[in-house]
């Protein structure tokens, strides 16, 4: 080594480029939108991620790069999709880092973000606030405050109850007391996360026939996709802030329990020999992006792979864990369809009209995120030499974050891979705010356009 080496000066001029690079990175996020700020906030995840469990002692040494990528964004946007046999594939550090990211992925960054905007000066809180309730879409009886405080305390609330009765279950069955923890506890963060990531390497089909795995499980996912303002909206009225349920929490209710029905009804119908507890388990962790599975999904018939399609399309709820489209948004197109066919003069559901931006949200979204399923399908189909129903699953699951395979993301080019992982990225942030993300607008600009609408007297 060379005698004029120096470690403190090595130590001094490392710290000084971390610093100056924490100062340009931190000026750089505050001169992004909060749109883009959600958007570069799952990437930058996804790339730490990617660096970490390229590191040598995270797999077993067979990984290559772009498997390594696929995972960490799978786990950073709570996915589950795979290109490698996760169980077999990593160390159990390599399985605890992807762990973090998946807690990360499914509420950290959302509740941290949103905790770093209300701290700032009171015209960006201000700013922020609204944002924010824009982005959680919250409705007016619920404060973006008591919102973040339920955020946090169900989850931990949630988890550790998951973890509690899966620990029970796996130390019972014969596991260790430290190796029955470990897997309670990230099968309980992976499934309340939605995340669908599994120990097993066969997700949990060699539980098909456990009533305490498949309800624990349904049950986690269903806590974190139906989300966490149905959760502040209970809390509230336990504790007599409210007088009554909100309309969102009816609707998220209403709609979610009715789709799982007849989500399970045609699964069940539709795979003779199929176990009604499966079928259930199947549509629920279609529907909540959770991507569990007990059985083969590639077993399925063409059929019922189109009816998981659909629940993993609709998804979750907002504000909660699970991606699609969300239950509140396919609410407002039925709404719109079914009032437009009886010729009544105002959208409404359950005996209430639906705000006119509402209205406008799901619309936007819904068309958004079919322009983008097709780019994604175009782009698969032009890449990959494999089944189109099996591309169209894998794109569907992608955008919806549902984490389901019929086994064809493993057998995809690196390109494949490429446009999935950036296709479940998206699926994560939502279409709608990755759309304004990458359109950005002026403020200037965007008020002297409200100003110029305020005056327009054209009727349309």
């Amino acid at each position: 080594m060379d005698e004029n080496f120096s470690w403190r000066k090595a130590f001094l001029a490392v710290r000084d480029f971390i610093r100056l690079t924490a100062k340009k990175y931190t000026l750089f996020v505050l001169h992004l939108s909060p749109h883009q700020n959600m958007l570069q906030g799952i990437v930058v995840y996804t790339i730490v991620g990617w660096i970490v469990l390229s590191l040598p002692f995270m797999d077993n040494g067979q990984i290559s790069f772009i498997d390594n990528l696929f995972t960490a964004a799978s786990a950073a946007s709570t996915t589950g999709l795979t290109s490698v046999n996760f169980a077999e594939s990593y160390t159990i550090l390599g399985k605890l880092v992807v762990l973090l990211f998946i807690q990360a992925g499914g509420i950290g960054y959302m509740t941290l973000s949103s905790f770093i905007y209300l701290s700032f000066s009171r015209r960006l809180r201000h700013r922020h606030t609204e944002v924010l309730n824009t982005e959680f879409a919250l409705p007016r009886t619920v404060r973006l405050q008591d919102f973040l405080r339920a955020v946090i305390i169900f989850t931990l609330f949630a988890e550790l109850v998951g973890t509690g009765f899966l620990f029970n279950y796996f130390y019972r069955h014969g596991y260790g007391v430290v190796e029955a923890l470990w897997y309670g506890a990230f099968h309980s963060i992976s499934a309340f996360c939605t995340a669908g990531f599994s120990l097993f390497p066969d997700s949990m089909a060699s539980f098909a026939d456990s009533k305490t795995i498949n309800i624990v499980i349904s049950l986690l996912s269903l806590s974190g996709a139906m989300g966490f303002i149905v959760v502040t909206d209970l809390f509230n009225r336990l504790r007599g802030k409210t007088k009554e349920i909100s309309y969102t929490t009816k609707i998220i209710v209403l709609f979610t329990l009715t789709a799982l029905l007849a989500g399970s009804f045609v699964i069940l119908a539709t795979n003779p020999g199929l176990a009604p507890s499966a079928a259930v388990f199947q549509a629920v962790a279609a529907m909540t992006t959770a991507g569990f599975t007990v059985v083969p999904i590639a077993s399925f018939a063409p059929c019922s792979l189109l009816v998981l399609m659909a629940l993993m399309t609709i998804g979750g709820s907002p504000s909660g864990t699970g991606g699609g489209l969300k239950t509140t948004t396919v609410t407002c197109l039925m709404a719109t369809v079914s009032s437009h066919l009886f010729g009544r003069k105002h959208i409404t559901f359950l005996g209430r009209q639906i705000p006119l931006h509402r209205l406008y949200m799901a619309t936007s979204t819904f068309i958004f995120y079919g322009v983008l399923l097709f780019i994604t399908l175009f782009l698969l189909t032009w890449t990959e030499k494999l089944p189109f129903l099996d591309i169209f699953f894998e794109a569907v699951a992608a955008l919806g974050t549902g984490g389901m395979s019929t086994g064809a993301t493993g057998q995809m080019s690196v390109l494949g891979k490429l446009i999935i992982i950036v296709t479940m990225i998206v699926g994560r942030v939502g279409v709608i705010t990755f759309g304004m993300a990458l359109l950005k607008r002026d403020e200037d600009d965007l008020e002297k356009e409200e100003e110029h609408v305020k005056r327009d007297d054209l009727a349309v």
